[in-house]
């Protein structure tokens, strides 16, 4: 009874976009079309796919060791003010208790350096880059928003660096698309704090943030096309367009300007 009431949900929250819409008579019926295919399509592949549901597992595990490793240089830094609430260091130490600063905000600097080598090493640009010509070719909208769309979905704010080149002559439904997926999507630094604040309550949240992104991404697209039609012709519309990004000269100068991001 809950899925159907969330299924119906989708479609009253678009027409509840569509009342509002800036202009209901050039809506673009293939964009919606096609970002509620590909968001049904992606939840039946990860939650009822066996193998999907097997890769949701892997990537849930992946962050999970990834930020025991944040864990364990933050204890190695702080001590026993970097233990979370109710455990004991190896030397048997007891926790002070939560500390924000010791605890969860370290994650975010480490991530921030993770995401920073994971781009100096092309993982990251090549990603985002197969997002982003699945919701050009699918939905014709234009490269630079669909680029940035897939940005988000892995990366916060900075998202919109992989299109700086484009934004002075970006439309308005091309940036009413890029706020829209950014306020609807979840940064790899903020999913870090999530993950470290609520894994022991809810094991497989990693995996849940992950592919929540994803689907919020094509959902952003779906709602800001229907709230801000496109009426103008954007400059790379239909393009496949590279990451904008500036590369550090070693991949220790990523990290390290990776985790200056994080702090500020």
């Amino acid at each position: 009874m809950y899925n159907i009431i969330s299924f119906i949900g989708i479609f009253i929250l678009m027409a509840f976009a569509w009342v509002i819409s800036a202009n209901r008579k050039v809506i673009n019926w293939r964009v919606i079309l096609w970002g509620t295919v590909l968001q049904l399509i992606f939840a039946l592949f990860i939650f009822v796919v066996p193998a999907g549901s097997k890769i949701f597992l892997i990537v849930n595990d992946a962050v999970v060791k990834i930020l025991d490793s944040a864990s364990a240089g933050t204890r190695f830094l702080f001590g026993r003010l970097a233990l979370p609430p109710g455990t004991r260091g190896e030397a048997g130490e007891e926790s002070l208790g939560f500390f924000l600063a010791f605890q969860a905000l370290p994650t975010i600097i480490f991530f921030a350096s993770i995401m920073a080598a994971l781009y100096y090493i092309g993982v990251m640009p090549k990603l985002i880059k197969a997002f982003s010509k699945v919701f050009t070719k699918l939905m014709r909208i234009s490269g630079a928003e669909s680029l940035s769309v897939s940005s988000n979905i892995f990366v916060g704010v900075e998202a919109n660096m992989t299109v700086l080149p484009y934004l002075n002559t970006m439309t308005r439904s091309e940036l009413c698309t890029i706020l829209a997926a950014g306020m609807s999507t979840t940064a790899s630094n903020v999913l870090a704090l999530y993950v470290f604040l609520l894994h022991g309550q809810f094991p497989t949240i990693a995996g849940h943030l992950v592919s929540a992104s994803i689907l919020s991404a094509t959902a952003a697209i779906v709602m800001s096309k229907i709230i801000m039609p496109e009426i103008d012709k954007p400059e790379t519309l239909g393009m496949d367009i590279a990451p904008h990004y500036e590369k550090g000269s070693s991949i220790m100068e990523a990290i390290i300007n990776g985790a200056n991001e994080g702090v500020r």
